[in-house]
């Protein structure tokens, strides 16, 4: 049978779902801190939100629930995950794993990766960077642009699956580092300039590098969910 004829017994989809797109802003805003730690996810509500049937909202949320972002309570429902010192320290123990990993294996391979990406990443970071008052904790532009740089250094590596093991963290480390404490925007671009540096020059000390960067914001992190469980009108939304 010509190919053209082929159908396997498939009908046509639409481009992305009712479903896709509740989950897609559903996770945004979780992500993002719109929708805070704690907080309840009604479906009846959601569903007048976003437009859409309660369906859609029931199969977001138990996709939500599979990414460890949402929780389900005997009795009371669904509730937007509030992350611990505990996940703060598993999650960055996870990408030290695998960035350690893909950076030492990007330096073995011959020729080197295209390093392009990650300078056009550490870019955004920079800009972000500067965008940012000295006084402020990073905020959501800066934190999307530092994940992607991280992104792209896992991709030096050339491994589909480790990439694919990374990004599944990707949701959960963007929670957590709304936790990180008030941090120079200028040291912020300056630290990720010292990893770009030391791959550029193919420094056998670079997945070391790669390991102490990720255990300092581990534990800015893990030091201000601590900070925060202590504060009594907060003690509701972070648990230690």
């Amino acid at each position: 049978m010509p190919a053209d004829t082929q159908t396997w017994g498939l009908t046509a989809i639409e481009r992305r779902s009712t479903t896709d797109h509740v989950l897609a802003e559903l996770r945004a805003a979780i992500v993002a801190g719109r929708i805070g730690p704690n907080e309840p996810l009604r479906e009846s509500a959601l569903a007048r939100t976003l437009g859409t049937g309660r369906s859609a909202i029931r199969e977001a949320i138990r996709q939500l629930v599979q990414e460890d972002l949402v929780e389900y309570r005997i009795n009371r429902g669904a509730f937007v995950r509030v992350l611990s010192v505990d996940d703060a320290d598993d999650v960055y123990l996870a990408r030290e794993a695998i960035e350690v990993s893909a950076v030492r294996h990007a330096l073995e391979r011959d020729p080197p990766r295209d390093l392009e990406p990650l300078r056009v990443a550490l870019e955004r970071i920079t800009a972000a960077a500067d965008a940012t008052p000295a006084d402020e904790p990073a905020g959501t532009e800066l934190i999307a642009a530092d994940l992607n740089f991280h992104r792209e250094m896992v991709r030096l590596a050339a491994s589909p699956r480790l990439s694919r093991a990374h990004e599944t963290l990707a949701a959960e480390a963007q929670m957590l580092m709304h936790h990180q404490p008030v941090y120079s925007p200028v040291k912020y671009a300056a630290d990720h300039t010292t990893l770009l540096d030391a791959i550029t020059r193919r420094d056998p000390a670079a997945p070391d590098l790669v390991r102490d960067h990720l255990r300092l914001s581990a534990t800015l992190i893990a030091g201000e969910i601590a900070r925060l469980s202590e504060i009594p009108e907060l003690g509701e939304a972070v648990i230690r």
